[in-house]
């Protein structure tokens, strides 16, 4: 604070009550009254200075100099330098670095305030003015780093900076950098510049920028324009795409709008809302519309069609509701969207669409949930859709209504009757996707309610073996039933002719149906083991073999006026024979009753294989367990009452695992009935048609393995075995000399290179490859069909920042390779460069780019590509 001391006469010092305060001067009255005058220009917060070097103090010039790690604060301000000199009459710092042996500066200057770091070569401050200016500074902006020569920090906290770059790389020299004369900085936020230019390893390239605007907000995200993406198509001609608007609207949701356009006529509206709530809930929805056209208008090329795509995901945080859960995965589309807009190999591969809406409902310390859904199946290749708007289920687990509870030691035999109930709610439409938003999708509608009680007690009379009767009440309600009748006098349009028939009438209206079906069931289910004990010296210790047979018996009889009137009866045909059908065939849950007595006798026999073996040199004399054989079954069935054909198809299945890596299942299934003529299955067991126990039907294989694992065995067993094996391949090898190999050995990119004692060097490049082979056979009548197809996906790294990706595939039926994808990415430290490659299929096309990583320059880049369109 600037002060002077003047002394006056009498009359010029003022009544004793009062104190005047004048500029630059402190007044003291002869008499013990003193007036205080402060200087406008003082500052109003305490200045700390220290340092761990030398402090000297300059009383005459009023300042204090500084060295070694000196330190200035004052408020929220902060600046640490190797020399600072404080000048306390004029209220200013000035802070620089020191030069060390190599030319360079150590100990710049620091400027800190709040979250902003500013670092220099020199600075001066001024605390009066709050402003600053400082030479050849480097801050960090977020992702990028600004360097600048000459800037000049305000007192609003902004910041005019002249001469400066901006760049994302942070190399100590950048391989590129945005060339600024002029720039203004708004902490956390943005960057504002006037005209700049792009400059590449050192060359400015022709590249000039009007201005610039680099968003640097750190918190949360902003609102802005989405820069759209240059092209050019064959068919669709020169386009704008994915440009539009992006919404920050608050912390818990956004919104983006996009749209693309060509030259053609074709356009492409999408919204894209990301919403998320901690420990509440996250997800996305998403809409687009496209209007696609191709070929010219007035020829017989020209086609448009109009596409939708919907997307939405909801996830709830487990925490958000206990007992109750809701969750959304919808992805549905028209049949034309995938092939007409979509970049995504495995949605043109995939013709399976499925989405789901579901709720879920626990009650805690009762057996009672509810969950509700709503579904969504499509096949975009066959147009299909099936809906289910929505499905409901209310269940009872089973409960034991007659133990005590509490009760401890074994319990009464009737003390096991079991008790459960279930309801269900369904709507079905089956249609096709041009009619999922028109009237017409209703009139493929089914509904129903069905629910069910049973009440059943099971008994173990020995070991392995239970009999459990129950009595079971269903009931179903429709909205519709069906009357058959015989017409004799139908007429069929499409033969211009009477045709007698039999006629379906559709009766709209409620209808409710119930049985009460008692049952019972049996079931033998032992297990058998057998082990065989190897010599003591053998690494095979034991192998163990499990078989687990199973009989099991089902009756269900039918007994009349313990249900609705559920049969009817009509004729069938010219000859007057009649035929029994249900007045709710066709509905959703069917009928509950029977028309007829049933029973089954199912028979199943399963076997497992282990086995216990030592690690190869084991020390710890504990054998491994290892599964031979997963599982290996044959399966069949006996319809008791069926009218023909009373044994259902032989299965049989296998799956293991080898070696801890190949997957090998297969499946089968045989047919104990022979053909007839014209190749269907007939009354007439095989055996006597052609001497043959059974007709294979189908068959089918499956491998599944990692050839990388399979080759090199655990990771890094190449390299040994390569770097092993050095001295007997030194002919397809180079030889270096230790100055060589300690220059190929240092890090950086360049592939993995080893050496063996003699100084040959070898290559260890990482790679994977998983392999698949499938193939089915099957034959149902005297036509086979064979389907054989060879898969494999997997990436090489070439060197630590080159990675190739690949899928491939061979379909030996089709006698062609399938859709291949290939993708190469190069790691440019603050560029990446990719090339993705689909050289056959209806998706042929490629497309290169090259990108800045960051997300704040994410439009610095460049790209060509060949479009898939121009294949059509």
């Amino acid at each position: 604070m600037a002060c002077t001391l003047s002394l006056f006469s009498q009359e010029d010092i003022s009544p004793p009550d009062t104190v005047v305060v004048r500029a630059d001067t402190i007044v003291f009255d002869t008499v013990p009254r003193i007036i205080l005058t402060v200087s406008p220009d003082a500052i109003d917060k305490k200045v700390n200075y220290k340092s761990e070097g030398t402090k000297r103090n300059d009383l005459r010039n009023k300042r204090v100099y500084m060295s070694d790690k000196a330190e200035v604060t004052y408020d929220d301000i902060q600046i640490t330098a190797d020399s600072i000199v404080f000048d306390m009459a004029a209220s200013t710092v000035f802070a620089t670095g020191k030069p060390d042996s190599v030319g360079g500066l150590v100990g710049k200057p620091v400027f800190r305030q709040g979250s902003q770091e500013i670092e220099s070569d020199s600075l001066f401050y001024n605390f009066t003015t709050r402003k600053a200016i400082a030479y050849r500074i480097v801050t960090k902006q977020e992702d990028g780093l600004l360097r600048s020569q000459v800037t000049k920090m305000l007192d609003d906290g902004t910041s005019n900076i002249a001469n400066s770059t901006y760049s994302t790389c942070d190399a100590e020299h950048p391989h590129f950098f945005i060339r600024l004369p002029k720039a203004k900085i708004y902490p956390g936020e943005k960057i504002i510049s006037g005209p700049g230019y792009l400059v590449l390893e050192g060359i400015p390239l022709p590249v000039a920028l009007p201005f610039g605007f680099f968003p640097i907000q750190k918190k949360r995200a902003a609102s802005g324009i989405l820069v759209p993406r240059i092209g050019q198509e064959q068919q669709r001609g020169y386009n704008l795409t994915d440009g539009g608007y992006y919404f920050a609207i608050s912390d818990y949701f956004d919104l983006a709008l996009r749209g693309s356009i060509y030259t053609n006529g074709t356009w492409l509206l999408s919204a894209t809302s990301n919403y998320s709530k901690k420990y509440k809930y996250s997800g996305q929805f998403s809409f687009s519309y496209a209007n696609n056209i191709y070929g010219h208008k007035g020829l017989k090329d020209y086609s448009k069609t109009s596409n939708y795509k919907i997307g939405w995901t909801y996830s709830q945080d487990a925490k958000a509701r206990p007992g109750s859960r809701f969750s959304a995965n919808v992805s549905m589309s028209s049949s034309g969207f995938d092939k007409n807009n979509s970049y995504d190999v495995t949605e043109h591969v995939t013709t399976q669409r499925q989405s789901s809406i579901s709720y879920s409902k626990t009650w805690t310390g009762t057996p009672f949930n509810l969950s509700a859904s709503m579904n969504h199946s499509q096949n975009v290749k066959n147009k299909t859709v099936s809906l289910n708007l929505p499905r409901i289920n209310f269940n009872m687990a089973r409960i034991y209504p007659l133990k005590r509870k509490g009760a401890a030691g074994v319990g009464k035999w009737y003390q096991e009757l079991q008790f459960q109930y279930s309801a269900s709610v369904d709507n079905q439409i089956n249609t096709y996707d041009s009619l999922l938003f028109t009237n017409k999708v209703w009139n493929n509608m089914r509904n129903g309610f069905k629910h069910e009680a049973p009440l059943s007690i099971q008994f173990r009379p020995f070991r392995n073996f239970s009999v459990s009767p129950q009595l079971r009440y269903s009931g179903v309600l429709y909205t519709q039933k069906f009357e058959k009748r015989w017409d004799p006098d139908y007429f069929n349009p499409s033969r211009n002719e009477i045709v007698p028939r039999v006629v379906t009438d559709t009766i709209r209206g409620t209808f409710y149906g119930h049985s009460i079906s008692p049952s019972i069931s049996a079931g033998f289910n032992p297990q058998i083991f057998g082990t065989f004990n190897f010599k003591p010296e053998s690494r095979v210790q034991t192998i163990r073999h499990v078989v687990k047979p199973s009989v099991n018996f089902s009756y269900i009889p039918a007994l009349k006026g313990f249900g609705s009137d559920l049969y009817r009866t009509v004729q069938s045909d010219t000859l007057g024979n009649m035929t029994e059908y249900s007045i709710f065939q066709g509905n959703i849950y069917g009928t509950p009753s029977l028309s007829r007595r049933s029973s089954n006798v199912s028979f199943n026999i399963a076997n497992i294989l282990e086995a216990k073996v030592f690690e190869k040199n084991d020390t710890t004399g504990k054998p491994k367990k290892v599964k031979l054989i997963d599982n290996l079954g044959i399966a069949t069935s006996y319809n008791v009452f069926a009218d023909s054909m009373r044994w259902s198809p032989v299965t049989m299945g296998m799956r293991t695992t080898l070696m801890n890596n190949i997957g090998v299942s297969a499946n089968s299934s045989f047919s104990l009935y022979g053909l007839s003529e014209r190749g269907t299955p007939i009354n007439t067991f095989a055996f006597e048609q052609n001497r043959k126990l059974m007709r294979l039907t189908s068959f089918s294989v499956s491998l599944d393995f990692d050839l990388g694992r399979l080759l090199t065995g655990e990771k890094g067993r190449l390299s040994q075995q390569t770097s092993s094996g050095a001295s007997a391949g030194a002919s397809s090898r180079g030889m270096m000399t230790g100055d060589e190999t300690r220059s190929m050995s240092q890090p950086g990119d360049a592939t993995s290179l080893l050496f063996d004692e003699y100084g040959y060097y070898i290559f260890d490049v990482p790679w994977s490859m998983r392999v698949s082979y499938n193939i089915n056979y099957s034959k149902p009548g005297f036509k086979s069909n064979l389907a054989q197809t060879l898969s494999a996906s997997g990436n090489v790294n070439l060197t630590g920042k080159t990675a190739i990706t690949y899928t491939t595939g061979y379909d030996f039926s089709h006698k062609e390779i399938t859709m291949t994808q290939i993708g190469i990415t190069r790691d440019l430290h603050c560029w990446v460069m990719s090339f993705n490659w689909v050289p056959n299929g209806s998706m042929k096309m490629w497309n290169f780019t090259i990108r800045v990583k960051s997300s704040v320059l994410a439009d610095l880049k460049y790209e060509r590509r060949k479009d898939y369109h121009d294949n059509f």
